[in-house]
């Protein structure tokens, strides 16, 4: 009972109130059977072994609650599923109590004089035998989950591991020694004292590791491998979770660090702590170092609050930021220099102008027109390049720090959120999506971006495409249907490339139709128009071909010339009903023609289109590439 006062201490704690019903049961179990044998008459034996029973059914269903909540899993134990696990223990009781009326919990009792004191023995009925497989289906849940979760748990938590396993050991080897008929003590349930053994183990886990104090269930894949330095603390300020990236970050392993103050571990910056230790909610950047030596890191500290909405702990996330910095610094430099140089544009453009005023001469005026587009041209492209890889950075974190809040909220059972964060991932991606098409044209236009051809089996490369546009596909109620036999043969070229042209073009397809058909066509043939590509005469007749169909909106000829610029929205009304960035078809025109292949659409307006697409099946390697000759 004092086990039970010492946990009921910290029934705020998830997991505390069921270890605290369990260790009450096996108490009331293990004393009710003790008394049963000061008993000498058989009504004596009966009501203490009935009184025991009351623990008895307690036990399997607040262990397998406790299993749940510690591992993670306590959003299951909603109001209806704990009333039903009520039903069973009530009608154990009902039938116990009652069995001289039905004999159906046992069907037989007398009593043993085992030489030192007087036992029960029993013959159960068919009652008892479906409450203990209700039992034993319960304590088995609770014992893999307990288990899974111990695999699962951090190097930090590794001694908590030893009472909970030697609960799960001890329980069930006390119980299988007296089912099995092996136990020294014939006559003796060791059940309950094994039970007893288990709680005294729980108990030194409970006052030496403090097991309610910060369960372990949100550890996983996810915070290990973060880039991103995280530090957690509980109310006390002690280091009570640290992830490879902060331990690499100060030199020193988790032993040195698990469990210890933060102003003893963080001692040289005694200033930082100083200025943060009553902060639990803050975003800045700490600068450390002198140039060139210069680090800086973004600072997030952010609060754990408990069920009562105490202040319970604090997470702290350090973020590298010296190469973002130093890439603003020079694009800032970049910007000046691009303003200087517009300035002394634009005093040569006046002169110019004065020149050509007073010369006449239209040549020069061309000359310089063209010049200034080119110029800013190459300014467009430098400054896309560079906001691309900009906005990708911040981005990328947004979308990971949205996965971790919805995995949490989640776990918190709160769908409402679960379903805000993941319309911040689909915005996320979309623009994620939008800012890597911008950089691809960008690189297509400053010749920058290398094709890595390779050989290709068209089948595979047809599957891969299928699956992963299926979901677009189904989106607005089409369907999609591929023709591509197995053996249609291999091609020499840059898969990523080819697989980005496709899915481009069905993408296109699922958002211009609506509950109508898409086909996707494969094969090798015959050339219809060879363009760029400086083949062999073997090859020039024979390309790659791909064919994609479908029964959508379609479009006009003025809307089919305007189809591979920059841009161009099929829709282009002010109350446009499908989205998209212009781009998409655009991409995948330029690569066609990188790749030495042409792209061409036939369509007819409310009825569909068709683009083909025709690649060589063995790309010429670009001159500044180091890749081999194919051999077909």
């Amino acid at each position: 009972m004092l086990l039970t006062l010492v946990i009921w201490q910290r029934r705020q704690a998830p997991g505390a109130v069921p270890l605290a019903v369990l260790v009450s049961a096996v108490a009331l179990w293990s004393l009710a059977y003790m008394f049963s044998f000061t008993g000498t008459t058989l009504a004596a034996q009966l009501f203490w072994i009935n009184l025991a029973l009351v623990g008895i059914v307690l036990v399997p269903g607040s262990w397998l609650v406790f299993a749940l909540i510690y591992s993670g899993h306590g959003a299951w134990l909603s109001v209806r599923r704990l009333l039903l696990l009520t039903i069973m223990p009530l009608a154990t009781l009902a039938a116990a109590w009652t069995n001289q009326q039905h004999h159906l919990f046992r069907s037989g009792v007398y009593l043993v004089n085992t030489g030192s004191f007087v036992v029960l023995e029993t013959t159960f009925g068919p009652l008892f035998w479906i409450h203990t497989a209700y039992s034993y289906l319960l304590l088995l849940l609770g014992s893999l989950l307990l288990a899974h979760s111990l695999f699962r748990m951090s190097h930090s938590y590794r001694g908590q591991a030893s009472g909970i396993l030697i609960g799960l050991v001890t329980t069930w080897a006390g119980n299988a020694l007296y089912l099995s008929g092996l136990s020294p003590f014939p006559y003796l349930d060791l059940t309950p004292f094994a039970l007893g053994i288990s709680g005294i183990a729980l108990t030194w886990d409970l006052l030496r590791f403090g097991l309610f104090e910060l369960v372990p269930i949100a550890y996983g894949t996810v915070f290990q491998s973060m880039d991103d330095a995280v530090i957690v603390l509980d109310g006390r300020d002690k280091v009570v979770e640290i992830n490879p990236a902060a331990l690499a970050l100060i030199g020193r392993e988790s032993r040195e660090v698990i469990g210890h103050p933060a102003e003893r571990i963080f001692a040289d910056q005694a200033e930082i702590i100083a200025r943060y230790r009553q902060v639990s909610d803050v975003s800045e950047e700490l600068v450390f170092g002198t140039a060139p030596d210069e680090r800086s890191f973004e600072l997030r500290i952010s609060p754990i609050f408990d069920r009562n909405a105490q202040l319970n702990g604090r997470v702290i996330v350090l973020r590298d930021s010296t190469e973002r910095r130093r890439t603003a610094m020079a694009l800032q430099r970049q910007n000046e220099e691009l303003a200087a140089f517009a300035s002394e544009n634009a005093r040569l453009y006046s002169a110019v102008q004065q020149e050509l005023a007073e010369r006449k001469q239209t040549e020069v005026s061309l000359s310089l027109a063209k010049e200034a587009a080119e110029v800013a041209n190459r300014a467009k492209s430098r400054f896309l390049g560079n906001m691309s890889h900009e906005l990708r950075t911040p981005l990328s974190a947004i979308l990971g720090y949205a996965e971790l809040l919805k995995i949490s909220a989640r776990k918190q059972g709160s769908q409402d959120l679960v379903n805000d964060i993941e319309r911040i991932q689909v915005a996320g991606q979309h623009l994620l999506r939008l800012i890597s098409d911008v950089l691809d044209i960008t690189r297509i236009e400053a010749e920058k971006l290398d094709l890595h051809p390779e050989y290709v089996d068209i089948a595979t490369l047809v599957r891969d495409v299928e699956d992963t546009i299926m979901p677009l596909v189904q989106k607005n109620g089409n369907t999609l249907q591929v023709d591509c036999a197995p053996d249609s043969g291999m091609m020499y070229a840059d898969s990523t490339r080819v697989r980005q042209v496709l899915l481009n073009v069905l993408d296109n397809a699922a958002k211009f139709t609506e509950r109508g058909q898409i086909w996707l066509r494969a094969g090798i043939g015959s050339a219809v128009a060879q363009q760029g590509a400086d083949m062999s005469k073997s090859d020039q007749s024979i390309v790659a071909l791909f064919q994609i169909s479908d029964t959508g909106i379609g479009m006009s000829p003025e809307q089919q010339r305007d189809l591979f610029k920059e841009f161009v929205q099929v829709d282009d009304s002010p109350t446009r009903k499908y989205g998209g960035s212009g781009l998409g078809l655009v991409i995948s025109y330029r690569l066609c023609h990188l790749m030495g292949g042409t792209i061409a659409v036939t369509s007819t307006l409310g009825q569909g289109s068709t683009f083909t697409i025709e690649l060589p099946v063995r790309m010429a390697v670009p001159p500044h590439t180091d890749h081999p000759s194919p051999r077909m």
